[in-house]
Parts: C-alpha cells; sequence; structure tokens
C-alpha cells in the first residue's frame, strides 16, 4: 500500500496517509498498467454478498452509493431491481446486517412534493443496468425519466454531478433520516445564500444494536452546490413546511429545486463526519475544496480516483489467465480493500469509545468498521502484508477503542461496539496484522490490553455493556464454556474460539519476548480438547459437571434447549482447530481416518449452515480446504480449492457463495489464487495449494515475492514440484518471512495428482500444543 505523507494532498489533506507515485521497493508509476477495467464494484451486488457498486476510495469514509428497493434492507444495492430510491453516504461492504444509507439524496424532476416522503422509496426512479456504470471510483447512472447521476469520492468526501434533461424543474430530495435501522433523532438546515445544506442523524444500531442500547452514533453532513436555490422546503414528522429552512424530529429533510438559467447539469460537493458539521464541511476544504467546482473538476477527480485503485490493484500484478479469471481476481482485490474504514476527519478528530471526541496523531488515521469474526481468518494477514501502514493504524485503533471503551471490541462500527457475534478476534486480528508485517503500533501496550482481556473476566465496556470474553470466568475454570453459559451465544463456538484466540495471541506474546503469557496462553489454546467428544469426534456441549448434553445432532447448530454452534453445525464446527490439526487427527482416528471424513464433507461445497457437509460460503468453514496440507494429502487441497474457486466464485453480480464481511470472502479467494493461505491465527505460516495463474508478482514495502507456475490453467491445479528462492520444496507451506525480501516460488503444475509432493509427516505444516507437563518444564526452564 506504500503510503506517505503527503502526496496528491487534494485527496488526502493533512493528518492523513497518501499514495506515494513510487514505493519503497522501487515500483514506479511507469510499471502500472490500468487493472481497474478488471475490478467491476459490481459483482457481488446480487444474491448474499450484499456488496453495495458506489464510489468509495480504499478504506474511505465515504461510500456513495445507490439504494434500490429491494437492497434498503441489506447493503442498500440488490442487482435484481430496476428501481433506485436514493443516493446515500455510507455502506457496509458486505455484511449479513445492515447498515448505514444515511442522507440519502435523490434527483427528481418536476416540481417538489406536497408532502414529505411516507417511506424511503417514495421517490424510487426506474432504470436499466445497461444505462449504469461502475468502476473503482466511479458510479453513474441515467434514469428512465433521463435524468443522470454521476457520483466519484475522496476518502471523506463525494462529488457528484446531476443532469437534469428537458424543461421540467430540476429538483433534489435529502433525507437526513434515511438509516437504513431508523434515526433515533435527525435534523436538517438549508443555507439558500450559500447554496449549502447540512444535517445530522443518530442511529447506526448494527444487527439489532438498537434493542440492546448500543451501537448509537451520530453522522454529520454537509453538502454545497454550484447552483443558486430557486426554492426550498424542509418536513420534521410529516409535516412539510415550503420555504422553512430548517427541519428536525425523528423524521426530517428537504427539498431543493435548482434556478437552472446557467445551466441544467448541477454540481454537488458532500462530506460526512462523526464528530461534526464543522468537521464534515472541513473536511470537503481540505480534500475537495469548492475552488474546484466545475465538470472539468468533477472528470478530474474521477480520474484521480482510479489511479489510486490502480495503485492499489497492482499490488499484485498476474499474468495469464482468462479474462474472466483476471476479472474475477482483481474484483476480489477490489473488495479486500474497502474495509475497515477511516473513521477520523482530515484534522485529526474522531468520536473515542468513550463518548469524547479525541484527536489521532499526526500522519495517521482511527479505524471503525471492523467485523472480527470475519476478518480475523484471512483479511487481518492480507492487510498486513499488503498495507502494512494502515494495518497499523488498525491495530492502533484497536487499542484506542479498548483504552477509552473498556474493552476491545468484537463487532466495531464508527464509534462503539456493537457487540455483534463471539469469540475474541481482536486478539487474533492484532496478532495477524502484526506477524505479516503491519508492525508500528503500541505493540507492548496491545499485548498487555489483549492478556488482560484473556484472564480476567472483569473486563467490561460499560457505556456499550459487553464484555470482550462472555463467559470467560467458566472457560478458565473448567477449560470449556458451558451449556447454558451465562453471557454469549454459542458455547462450543466459543470455546473454539477462544482457544483459537488464545493461540493467537500466544504467539503475539512471544514474538514480543514475552515467555510466561506466551506459555500460559498456548497452554489456554489446548482447552479445544476439552469440546471434543472421542466417541464420535465431534465438538459437542458439556454440562458444567462435564457431562455431555444429550440430545446431540451434527446438521443443527441447537439442541437441547441451547444454542451450540454459531452460524454452523457440529459437521462444520469439528475442523475449527488450525493451531493443532496433528492433535485433532488423533481425536479422529488418525491422518488417514481423518482425511477420509474430510473427503466425504466436501461431497458438498457450500451446503449451508444446516448440513454435515461443507459450508465455504461462510467463515466457520474456509480453513477446511486447506487442511490436506497437515494430513499428507496436499493434492486434494489443491484440487478442492481449485473446484471451491471456479465453481462459487466470478466477477458477476451473484459471483459469491455468501456474505464477503468486509473483505473476508474476498480475501479468501485473493490468497487462493496466489496459491497460499495463513492457515495458523498469529503465525506468519502461509499453507500451499497451487497458482491460479501463470504468473503472479506480489509488491510488498519489503521486497517483491515473485510466483510462477509452469502449465497453470483451470484443469491443471496439481503440483508436480516447488522450488522456493531456487532450493527445491517438498513442503506444502513456507514462512511469509522466507519469501517476503525478493523471493521466488516456481512450481510445476500438471493436470494429473502427484501424491507423494508434500505427503510425508515430516513435511507437514507445524500443528502446536502443550499439555500439562509441556507447560510445566517450560516454566522451570524458564526459572533455570
Amino acid at each position: 500500500m506504500k503510503l506517505s505523507l503527503c502526496h496528491i494532498s487534494l485527496i488526502y489533506g493533512a493528518g492523513t496517509l497518501c499514495f506515494l507515485a513510487t514505493a519503497p521497493n522501487g515500483f514506479s508509476q511507469s510499471d502500472r498498467p490500468d487493472l481497474t477495467s478488471y475490478a467491476l464494484p459490481m459483482s457481488g451486488t446480487a444474491g448474499g454478498a450484499n456488496l453495495f457498486p458506489g464510489a468509495v476510495l480504499p478504506f474511505g469514509m465515504i461510500q456513495w452509493s445507490p439504494d434500490t428497493e429491494m437492497g434498503l434492507r441489506k447493503c442498500g444495492y440488490n442487482y435484481a431491481d430496476n428501481r433506485i430510491s436514493e443516493f446515500s453516504v455510507d455502506h457496509i461492504s458486505g455484511a449479513g446486517c445492515a447498515y448505514g444509507e444515511d442522507f440519502g439524496m435523490m434527483p427528481m424532476p418536476g416540481a417538489q412534493p406536497s408532502s414529505p416522503p411516507a417511506r424511503r422509496n417514495a421517490f424510487a426512479a426506474p432504470f436499466s443496468h445497461d444505462n449504469e456504470t461502475a468502476r473503482p471510483g466511479y458510479y453513474a447512472i441515467t434514469f428512465d425519466n433521463g435524468i443522470k447521476t454521476e457520483l466519484t469520492t475522496t476518502t471523506r468526501t463525494g462529488f457528484g454531478r446531476f443532469t437534469y434533461p428537458g424543461q421540467d424543474a430540476a429538483t433534489m430530495m435529502i433525507n437526513a433520516a434515511s438509516d437504513v435501522n431508523g434515526s433515533a433523532a435527525s435534523g436538517i438546515s438549508i443555507d439558500p445564500s450559500t447554496h449549502e445544506v447540512t444535517g445530522w442523524s443518530v442511529g447506526g444500531y448494527f444487527c439489532n444494536a438498537r434493542g440492546h442500547a448500543r451501537d448509537i452514533r451520530t453522522i454529520y453532513f454537509y453538502a454545497v452546490f454550484d447552483h443558486p436555490f430557486a426554492s426550498y422546503s424542509t418536513w420534521a414528522d410529516g409535516t412539510l413546511t415550503p420555504g422553512s429552512t430548517n427541519g428536525s424530529g425523528t423524521s426530517s429533510g428537504g427539498f431543493i429545486t435548482f434556478d437552472t438559467s446557467a445551466g441544467r447539469t448541477i454540481l454537488a460537493k458532500v462530506g460526512i463526519s462523526y464528530v461534526s458539521i464543522a468537521n464534515a464541511k472541513a473536511n470537503v476544504e481540505s480534500e475537495s475544496p469548492v475552488s474546484a467546482f466545475s465538470s472539468n473538476d468533477f472528470d478530474n477527480e474521477a480520474a484521480a480516483a482510479g489511479d489510486i485503485w490502480n495503485r492499489e490493484l497492482n499490488n499484485i500484478q498476474v499474468s495469464g489467465g482468462t479474462k474472466d479469471e483476471r476479472e474475477t481476481f482483481y474484483s476480489m482485490l477490489y473488495h479486500a480493500l474497502v474495509s475497515p474504514t477511516v473513521v477520523s476527519d482530515d484534522n485529526g478528530q474522531y468520536m473515542g469509545y468513550d463518548g469524547n471526541v479525541h484527536t489521532v496523531g499526526s500522519g495517521h488515521a482511527q479505524y471503525g468498521m471492523f467485523s472480527g469474526w470475519d476478518i480475523y481468518r484471512d483479511e487481518a494477514q492480507f492487510l498486513g502484508m499488503f498495507a502494512p501502514q494502515e494495518a497499523s493504524d488498525m491495530a492502533q485503533s484497536l487499542l484506542l477503542d479498548y483504552q477509552q471503551g473498556g474493552a476491545f471490541p468484537r463487532w466495531g462500527t464508527t464509534s462503539e461496539d456493537s457487540g455483534a457475534m463471539m469469540g475474541d478476534p481482536a486478539a487474533p486480528i492484532i496478532a495477524d496484522f502484526y506477524t505479516f508485517g503491519a508492525t508500528n503500533f503500541d505493540t507492548e501496550d496491545a499485548l498487555k490490553g489483549l492478556v488482560r482481556a484473556a484472564k480476567d473476566p472483569s473486563v467490561y465496556a460499560p457505556r456499550t455493556k459487553t464484555r470482550e470474553r462472555d463467559a470467560l470466568a467458566d472457560y478458565l475454570k473448567l477449560g470449556y464454556v458451558p451449556e447454558h453459559q451465562i453471557g454469549g451465544y454459542g458455547n462450543v463456538s466459543m470455546t473454539l474460539e477462544y482457544a483459537s484466540a488464545d493461540f493467537a495471541l500466544s504467539q503475539f506474546a512471544a514474538e514480543l519476548g514475552d515467555k510466561s503469557d506466551s506459555r500460559m496462553l498456548l497452554k489456554h489454546a489446548g482447552n479445544w480438547r476439552n469440546a471434543f467428544n472421542k466417541k464420535n469426534g465431534y465438538a459437542e456441549m458439556r454440562r458444567r459437571d462435564g457431562s455431555w448434553a444429550p440430545g446431540f445432532v451434527n446438521d443443527r447448530n441447537k439442541y437441547d434447549g441451547d444454542t451450540a454452534y454459531v452460524e454452523g453445525t457440529a459437521a462444520q464446527y469439528r475442523w475449527m482447530v488450525p493451531f493443532d490439526y496433528k492433535g485433532l487427527a488423533k481425536v479422529l482416528g488418525g491422518r488417514q481416518a481423518a482425511a477420509n471424513k474430510l473427503d466425504v464433507f466436501f461431497t458438498k461445497l457450500n451446503d449451508g449452515g444446516r448440513s454435515i457437509y461443507a459450508y465455504l460460503g461462510n467463515e466457520p468453514c474456509i480453513e477446511t480446504t486447506w487442511i490436506y496440507d497437515f494430513w499428507g494429502e496436499p493434492y486434494k487441497t489443491q484440487a478442492v480449492m481449485r473446484r471451491a474457486m471456479t465453481e462459487l466464485y466470478s466477477s458477476a453480480p451473484g459471483g459469491y457463495p455468501g456474505n464477503d464481511d468486509l473483505g473476508a470472502m474476498s480475501s479468501w479467494y485473493v490468497f487462493g489464487a496466489l496459491g497460499m493461505y495463513p492457515g495458523l491465527p498469529g503465525s506468519d505460516i502461509l499453507v500451499l495449494g497451487s497458482p491460479m495463474f501463470p504468473k503472479a508478482v506480489l509488491h510488498l514495502q519489503s521486497g517483491d515475492i515473485t510466483i510462477a507456475a509452469d502449465g497453470a490453467g483451470e484443469d491443471a491445479p496439481y503440483v508436480q514440484s516447488l522450488r522456493v528462492n531456487g532450493k527445491t520444496w517438498n513442503k506444502p507451506w513456507v514462512r511469509l518471512s522466507e519469501i517476503t525480501h525478493g523471493g521466488t516460488m516456481d512450481y510445476t503444475l500438471g493436470t494429473k495428482p502427484n501424491t507423494n509432493w508434500g505427503s510425508k509427516r515430516s513435511d507437514a505444516p507445524p500443528s502446536h500444543s502443550m499439555g500439562w507437563m509441556e507447560w510445566w518444564l517450560g516454566g522451570l526452564l524458564d526459572w533455570l
């Protein structure tokens, strides 16, 4: 990602990070082909991926995008729709719950309506996808009524161009209370003398957080237009007042009709902030000043947004493959770079988890929208590897959330933890960031806080009434989270998630030289064994007395009156021990018996969350395709990965097997297409599959990694041989540190499996576990 202060200051103002024209590794602008034509923002906008097609920059605060009628309850957009209700300024990238969609703006032909909208889609207009364009940093649509809307963005601001045909009045609606989860309060003000509109809205409420009185935030809005207002009105709580310049209430908004005597193309600049209207305006003044307010300026800003995206996409340059494969790859890479998002303003101010305004250090940004349960599995490693400077700020942001709010967030939004999901994902996220190259944050304080959360049940966020680790006292005392636990949900999943978090944290502690805590956490990671019933090889619910709960079933997430598994079944969670597959194989009857069970599991690749088969469209299963590497059959990983990538993914609107979850599934695909995956949380070990493309060059800050694959093709997924840095390599894994400084990986691929390559026990990736004796001996050695 190669950021520094302060290139393209129009896009990134003071106090933020800016894209370099030449990266530290010498990768210059002239080396960058235009890859934006392969990155299709429209991918994943149909079905369950819940992605939006609008204008956004990498990690941008503002996501200016259309909201269609059927999409209003998710990401805002659904490709199956043919009516757009509005263009709102903030969206969530592929989550399972709706969020944002604030300050919906809608250009309308004719005079202002005589009443406010009774619902968000009251003024929806029909359109055809034939008249729609979406490319990185730019979105355009021409409605059936002839109005053309074009949008582009900087990090915190948007630039809109609205062209009204004919002679009808040119009207704009601005809904201050369009929050998809409902606004608790809102307000709007119109200043005809300056052509400005400002507003605010209290909302948020991610994943039903409203019912728990958390994730409540205020978003502030500023807009300025290049045309004077011929007339205007505002509404509040169902009452429209013509000529009014102010309105506030649970619902509020306004209509503006423009004076078109100087032309029928209306330009608008908008800014948002989570701190104040003044900051929203200052963001515009810094990143997209009104001194540059012409159609040519719009075109230049859209081109600059495209250039920024092209720099990002060129951090991985692939050669060969089909056009469809390249489009799928770069579309996934694009979506992997949308989140988490900047939440601090250009002046560095942000709303902290304590409800107070704070200022981030100069040259840094505060980030939010951490889909923790999802992104710790691969997105965090991807960002640490390709965006170490931003990922370092993200790690620091999580630490500040803890210091200001009382606990690391599980699913952090813009200024609060929504409390969604379970586990302790901040631990592996920060550990993953660090081990994959993002090290510029307060590592010692982060470790101290995470270790405290791993062993102190009192860690609590009073403002949101959330605990970082629900039922931690039981986990520490019993070695598992019992049935009918107090706090959280999905007790078997909680046990396995805490074990993975403990393992990741143990690796982070070891890298920072904290042997004692590393040893303690590695011991806790072994608690996964306490969840497994050796009689059937499944992780099951246990009661506090140690007995197994009755009524076990392997194809449902509930039994005996309690939820055992989160978004999955016993058949899908039996594999979730990513750091100790050697130990898991013993529980399942040995490597061959375990591999045979995995064969059956992949009879179906995406069979949903109530099945005995794989559900590769959701996070608990995405590690499973790589397990064969640990059990002596890496050729099966090569086969099932190629099958999954070609059958379940494409660049089409319906080209995802499930929610993208803010880049988690996109990152899975990108890693898979490169033939590698971060298999162990908190470790830099990359387990290997087979590359999809004949050549890929990864441009990292530390140097390039060149991957060559002789014979690559859809029907040739099997590794025949591999050389790493010029040396014969028979292991189906490699450490990132072994290849990150100008490393090479040279594959020979074929159509038939080489069952010998990587099959020896000594070839397998490391598995980690610690019994009581190992723990005791380690402590003795430290003491001596």
